[in-house]
């Protein structure tokens, strides 16, 4: 397999209490988390070049920033036999909008890496790697309902049977 397309989904925050601010400057926070069908489209390709980042977005950040960027260099240092890869991301969340649609994307890059090559990590070994990449992204790694506390990164599944789909 030389590429893989996968969904980056959006997610909402079912009720959000900030509580006090740590001292890296992130908030302690309570909240339920639950992924949507919208979502953006991640493709990631092996190259021989060493890396690039693109995006049909023009806003799209394609530096150092970006979560798909950050969580490449995450795994590269994990499992550094990772060759020249090449990740296109089709934006449909949008920037800014708290859909979680950057942090989705890290969360994709981390499975969509470790599928591409094979690495054979379970989801507590992509959601260890995932705190390097940002606060909601190991919520991506998961998805569906879950409980978010700390920083978003203290997850407890939730099986809660919503009467309406609206996601």
């Amino acid at each position: 397999m030389d590429s893989i397309t996968l969904k980056s989904h959006a997610k909402v925050n079912i009720g959000l209490r900030v509580l006090d601010q740590r001292e890296d400057g992130y908030h302690n926070i309570h909240t339920i988390f639950q992924e949507l069908a919208f979502h953006d489209t991640v493709t990631i390709s092996k190259t021989d070049d060493d890396y690039e980042l693109s995006s049909n977005d023009e806003n799209f950040p394609k530096d150092s920033s970006n979560t798909c960027s950050k969580a490449y260099v995450a795994v590269k240092v994990h499992c550094p036999d990772i060759t020249g890869i090449k990740i296109h991301v089709k934006k449909e969340i949008p920037q800014g909008s708290g859909l979680g649609g950057g942090s989705s994307n890290g969360a994709t890059t981390l499975k969509g890496l470790n599928e591409l090559y094979g690495l054979g990590l379970s989801n507590d070994e992509l959601t260890e790697l995932s705190l390097q990449v940002g606060a909601d992204v190991p919520f991506f790694i998961h998805g569906g309902t879950q409980l978010g506390e700390g920083i978003g990164e203290q997850l407890t599944q939730l099986d809660i049977e919503f009467p309406h789909q609206y996601w």
